[in-house]
């Protein structure tokens, strides 16, 4: 079933509207309302300039009852889930699990991919991790503290004591000069040589720390490239596990089937035959299909239970709220009215089919009888009740007149012959589908003009 231009269902009455001065009175029934106005004038110019017949005027009581506003808008029939499952890379089919149709669990497998650049990335990654190990094996880095410790200790062996016995030999020495100058000279000998030995302990110590220092760094690199290489490895091993596709949740499995791409597109490869037109690259998703990244595989329709998808024109979005009753009528059984109920309103808005600004709203069936077979996508409307109201003043809602701004009624005075009407303000609380709630200088049991208002003024007698 199309919509109609405006965007509703055949069969969906439209939404119900508050005249002027109630909130939620839409854009649309104010250019209708224009249109109405503009009409009532030419009308009326019309009758002024040229004779007419006797106006038929019908009248009808002021009562009070409870009017019962309700908003309308189109809606499809949606099952309790659906999810629809993409291919995480580019590839091809390898195998298919699952048959078209077969119901399925969560976590059940239904499609292996097989991809060239997942299996090089594992090759590649499991190649890192080797180079990374090897590096982590390579031998330390030289310490040469270990060359220069013996050479300090052979100095401290053999030096200390040559110097003592040449100092005990030049105290020996009679001749005071040469005596002298000797020991002089062994002084600065021994000065000289604790300055080495101090160098020799300074330069090992030196060489130690270097050779650690250079050992950490090298261990340092080994491991971050451990790390980054077991990460990479991570990596490749979870994008070869995505190419096992499982259903997300249980229900109703049906693959994806491709459009006719024309033969155009059938003749080129799948990757530049894919930049033709939106949808997958190849046909159905059969074994050594091509797929692409992001190209729907199947979907998994949760039929446990079922609601409806409504689109409420943005001027009655403003009246519709959690919980409030509705009616949900679907096009395939034209005789049912099933009851339900809003349990969600949405926020971001959507475009409709003319242009339109929509809210999605979802509607939850109460209950199904028996024997109510529903399937999705099915074409449905939903009428919501917005507002109930019980008054002491209800009229007929073809009652209602739009003049100079205001929402009036013809209250007709001394029925009959000579009758005259007078022209009553009202308030509208409520307006249902055939009657609204008014409030004004009005009471139960007054009449008011139902047809033939439009030709008639505040005075006017009644033909």
């Amino acid at each position: 079933m199309n919509p109609d231009p405006d965007g509703r269902a055949p069969g969906a009455r439209p939404g119900r509207r508050r005249p002027a001065g109630v909130v939620g009175r839409p854009a649309g029934d104010r250019r209708r309302g224009a249109c109405v106005a503009v009409g009532v004038g030419l009308m009326a110019f019309l009758a002024a300039c040229s004779p007419s017949p006797d106006v038929a005027v019908d009248t009808a009581d002021v009562t009070s009852a409870t009017v019962v506003q309700t908003v309308a808008a189109p809606a499809t029939v949606e099952p309790s889930q659906r999810r629809t499952v993409t291919s995480p890379t580019a590839g091809e089919v390898a195998e298919r699990l699952v048959q078209d149709g077969a119901t399925v669990a969560a976590g059940d497998p239904v499609l292996r991919l097989r991809s060239d650049s997942a299996d090089l990335a594992l090759v590649q990654a499991r190649a890192g991790l080797d180079a990374a190990g090897a590096l982590a094996d390579l031998s330390p880095a030289p310490d040469l503290s270990t060359l220069l410790a013996p050479l300090r200790q052979q100095v401290d062996a053999v030096v200390p004591g040559i110097l003592d016995t040449l100092e005990h030999e030049a105290a020996s020495i009679t001749d005071d000069q040469v005596r002298q100058h000797l020991v002089q000279r062994l002084t600065e000998t021994r000065a000289a040589y604790e300055r080495t030995a101090r160098d020799l302990a300074r330069a090992e110590a030196d060489a130690s720390r270097a050779a650690r220092r250079a050992t950490s760094s090298q261990r340092a690199v080994a491991e971050a490239q451990r790390q980054q290489a077991e990460a990479a490895l991570a990596a490749a091993r979870a994008r070869e596990d995505a190419l096992m596709l499982v259903a997300p949740v249980g229900g109703v499995l049906e693959y994806a089937s491709g459009p006719d791409r024309g033969p155009v597109a059938g003749d080129l490869p799948a990757d530049v035959g894919g930049l033709l037109g939106s949808g997958p690259a190849v046909g159905p998703v059969d074994v050594g299909a091509t797929v692409v990244p992001g190209q729907a595989l199947f979907t998994v329709y949760d039929l446990s239970g079922f609601h409806v998808a409504a689109t409420v024109d943005e001027v009655d979005a403003v009246l519709v709220e959690v919980d409030q009753p509705a009616t949900v009528l679907v096009d395939a059984y034209p005789d049912d009215r099933f009851e339900g109920h809003v349990t969600r309103v949405g926020i971001g808005p959507r475009r409709s089919d003319s242009g339109g600004v929509v809210y999605p709203v979802t509607v939850a069936f109460r209950s199904l009888p028996d024997g109510i077979r529903l399937r999705v996508g099915m074409t449905a409307s939903v009428e919501i009740e917005v507002e109930r109201v019980t008054a002491d003043t209800v009229v007929p809602a073809a009652a209602l007149l739009r003049r100079d701004g205001r929402d009036v009624v013809l209250v007709v005075q001394d029925e009959g012959d000579g009758g005259r009407v007078r022209e009553v303000a009202v308030e509208v609380a409520a307006l249902g589908e055939d009657t609204a709630a008014v409030e004004g200088d009005l009471a139960p049991g007054d009449v008011v003009v139902l047809s033939g208002s439009e030709q008639l003024e505040d005075g006017d007698r009644l033909p």
